[in-house]
């Protein structure tokens, strides 16, 4: 993946959020240009599949409970001497 294509994924989340702060569903149903509105409603339903195994694929991570690491060599112990 590009570094565009992530700073794309942030912006468009830092929108999203930024849109939530300053208006509910109910105002955005009520007051948004329908044109909009209908805009949403076409193209959610796919970015929200694509947003949900984006989920499920970081979450994999952690499903697996931590393991003690085996390299004893690399453990840092603090200040002695």
């Amino acid at each position: 993946m590009s570094a565009d294509q992530s700073e794309r994924l942030i912006q468009a989340i830092d929108s999203l959020e930024a849109l939530a702060r300053v208006c509910t569903p109910a105002e955005a149903a009520r007051e948004f240009d329908s044109a909009d509105l209908q805009t949403f409603w076409r193209e959610w339903p796919h970015a929200s599949v694509w947003a949900g195994n984006l989920w499920r694929e970081l979450n994999k991570d952690l499903e697996q409970p931590a393991i003690e690491r085996q390299d004893r060599d690399l453990d840092e112990v603090g200040g002695s001497g």
